[in-house]
C-alpha cells in the first residue's frame, strides 16, 4: 500500500473521528423539555420544569419537581412498625453523596443541609406516595451556598465528584428537630449541581447530568487531529529521503 493511500485513508478516518467527536459534544447538549433521573430502587424521580439544557447540571436555585411513588419504605404499615410518625408532613433536604453511591448516602443530619427543608403532605392513602411539582418542587442547590447562610451540613454538593441527592423522611431529619434518620428514608437519584451565576436564579438550567459528551469528545477530537498531523510528517520525512 502506498504511503499516499495510507495518507487518504487516515485522512478520512480521521475526518470521521473528529465528526463523531462533533456529535457526542452535542449529544445531551441540546434543550429539551421535562427530563427525569430516577432512583435505582425506583421509588423516586426528580424531574426539570421548563425548557433545560441536556447533559448538563442543575443550576443552583432551579427548582425541579419530585415524585415519590407508593413504596414499602414510607407507606403507613411500615413507618408504624418502626415507630415512626404516621401523620403529619414528609420533609425533604438536599444532601451530598460522594461519587453518587449508595454506600455513601448519609446516615445523620450532618450529610444535609437544614436550610433546603422542603414539606409534602402525607397522603390519606398511606401507600407513601406524594409529589412536590410546580411552585411546590424543591429547589437544589451548590452546597455549601453563602445565600443560605451559615451550612448545617459537613462536606459539600455539587459536581462530581461531590454528587447530590433529595433525602425523604417521615420526620424532620435534624436530630434537634424530629431525628428523621432514626426512621425509614429514602434517596433520590445522584445528581450534579453547578453554582451558575452565583445568586442562586438559577439561570440556564440543566437536568442534572454531567458534561460527560465534553469530556469524551475533547480527547477524541485532539487524536483525530494529532494523527493526521503524524501522517503528514511521516510523508514529508519520506519524502526528503528520497
Amino acid at each position: 500500500m502506498s504511503i499516499r493511500h495510507v495518507l487518504k485513508t487516515v485522512a478520512a478516518t480521521s475526518a470521521a473521528t473528529v465528526c463523531c467527536a462533533v456529535f457526542a459534544l452535542g449529544v445531551g447538549s441540546g434543550v429539551a423539555g421535562a427530563n427525569t433521573l430516577t432512583s435505582g430502587d425506583g421509588n423516586t424521580s426528580l424531574t426539570t420544569q421548563g425548557t433545560v439544557n441536556s447533559g448538563t447540571p442543575y443550576s443552583s436555585g432551579q427548582q425541579i419537581s419530585l415524585n415519590v411513588a407508593a413504596n414499602s419504605v414510607l407507606n403507613t404499615a411500615n413507618l408504624s412498625a418502626h415507630g415512626a410518625p404516621t401523620t403529619g408532613l414528609f420533609y425533604v433536604e438536599e444532601c451530598t453523596d460522594p461519587g453518587g453511591l449508595t454506600s455513601n448516602l448519609p446516615t445523620s443530619d450532618t450529610g444535609c443541609e437544614a436550610a433546603t427543608l422542603v414539606t409534602g403532605p402525607k397522603p390519606t392513602s398511606g401507600d407513601g406516595s406524594f409529589n412536590l411539582v410546580g411552585t411546590s418542587g424543591p429547589t437544589v442547590y451548590a452546597l455549601p451556598d453563602g445565600n443560605l447562610g451559615s451550612p448545617t451540613m459537613t462536606g459539600t454538593c455539587g459536581l462530581a465528584p461531590n454528587q447530590c441527592v433529595l433525602g425523604i423522611f417521615a420526620a424532620n431529619p435534624s436530630h434537634l428537630a424530629g431525628n428523621g434518620f432514626a426512621y425509614p428514608h429514602l434517596f433520590s437519584a445522584p445528581f450534579q449541581t453547578s453554582v451558575g451565576d452565583g445568586s442562586d436564579s438559577g439561570a440556564n438550567p440543566g437536568d442534572g447530568t454531567p458534561e460527560v459528551p465534553l469530556a469524551i469528545g475533547l480527547p477524541l477530537a485532539a487524536l483525530a487531529v494529532f494523527g493526521g498531523f503524524a501522517l503528514r510528517n511521516r510523508r514529508r520525512r519520506h519524502q526528503q529521503a528520497a
